[in-house]
């Protein structure tokens, strides 16, 4: 652990033992020019009872970060009781603007107007074949308490599950949206609150983005209709934090998924690109094949700028 990380970990803990909100979890400053690493990995003693569940809903992740972070571990059962919290991350390499959903790493990041702060949640997207459309878009309006009117393929599914569903659903305790919803140019494609925190982190909906209730209660009130929204597939992240140069890997979208060598191909492109401002730096190739064959979402260092 270097002084940096460990002087955030003291300061952590204290705050831990305090008492923490989730915009003191979420909220980071965004770092000097060049550099793009955020936050810093935890690590805590599982009790019997935790499950990947548990300990996402506590530290504010997704269900695939956790598992990812701790092989071996699967959506039911934490394969060891020491376990790796992954609350650190690379801000995705592309402009610093409104709202950016990476949906590989199933995360989403708000940077506020006027701020140099990013904010940062999980979500739950898209199943196979229902994965909403990665381009550019923008919010068009919001919605406190919305009325659901689900889609013919939602419709069509339910039916055969033996549920008919109705033509609309008023706001309620039953409403799959929740109590906010967050309208983009996209038809039918909402970012959302949802009833069911299980699917953070997870494919589980028809398209929709959803976001624990906790976190787009906070996040509601932020954005605007206009705010820029960019939705990627970016699931080899790499960036800078000082002189060290590191990778954050996660599992492909099935449906986008090339296979390793061409993965390999693709982060080798990428890290040597990142070389146009440290022209002289020392990769360790042999650590990036590790984590593309073994992708855990936490960023490694792998490689150093050459001082002289």
């Amino acid at each position: 652990m270097t002084m940096k990380h460990a002087i955030l970990f003291i300061f952590f803990t204290i705050f831990t033992i305090l008492g923490t909100s989730s915009t003191q979890a979420t909220t980071f400053t965004i770092p000097s020019s060049g550099n793009t690493l955020i936050g810093y990995i935890q690590t805590t003693d599982a009790a019997p009872t935790d499950t990947p569940a548990t300990l996402s809903q506590r530290y504010n992740l997704g269900l695939n970060a956790i598992v990812n972070a701790n092989p071996g571990s699967t959506e039911l059962s934490i394969a060891n009781s020491y376990v790796k919290i992954p609350t650190e991350f690379l801000l995705p390499a592309i402009s610093h603007k409104g709202i950016v959903i990476n949906l590989a790493e199933m995360r989403m990041y708000y940077y506020p107007e006027g701020s140099n702060t990013v904010m940062t949640f999980p979500i739950g997207i898209g199943k196979i074949g229902k994965t909403i459309p990665i381009q550019n878009t923008a919010i068009t309006r919001k919605v406190v308490n919305p009325t659901w009117t689900p889609p013919a393929d939602i419709r069509q599914f339910n039916r055969e599950q033996g549920i008919e569903l109705p033509r609309t659903m008023p706001a309620g305790p039953d409403n799959p949206l929740g109590p906010y919803a967050i309208y983009l140019r996209i038809p039918t494609y909402l970012i959302h609150s949802t009833i069911f925190p299980e699917s953070i982190g997870r494919r589980a909906s028809f398209g929709c983005i959803r976001m624990n209730e906790s976190d787009i209660k906070e996040f509601f009130p932020l954005v605007q209709p206009g705010t820029p929204v960019s939705i990627i597939n970016m699931p080899d992240k790499v960036g800078w934090d000082n002189n060290k140069l590191y990778l954050e890997a996660h599992p492909s979208l099935e449906e986008h998924d090339q296979g390793f060598q061409a993965n390999l191909n693709g982060v080798v492109t990428t890290v040597e690109n990142s070389f146009a401002a440290h022209s002289t730096t020392f990769v360790d190739w042999q650590i990036v094949a590790d984590i593309l064959e073994q992708p855990d979402g936490i960023p490694h260092e792998i490689g150093i700028k050459i001082t002289s």
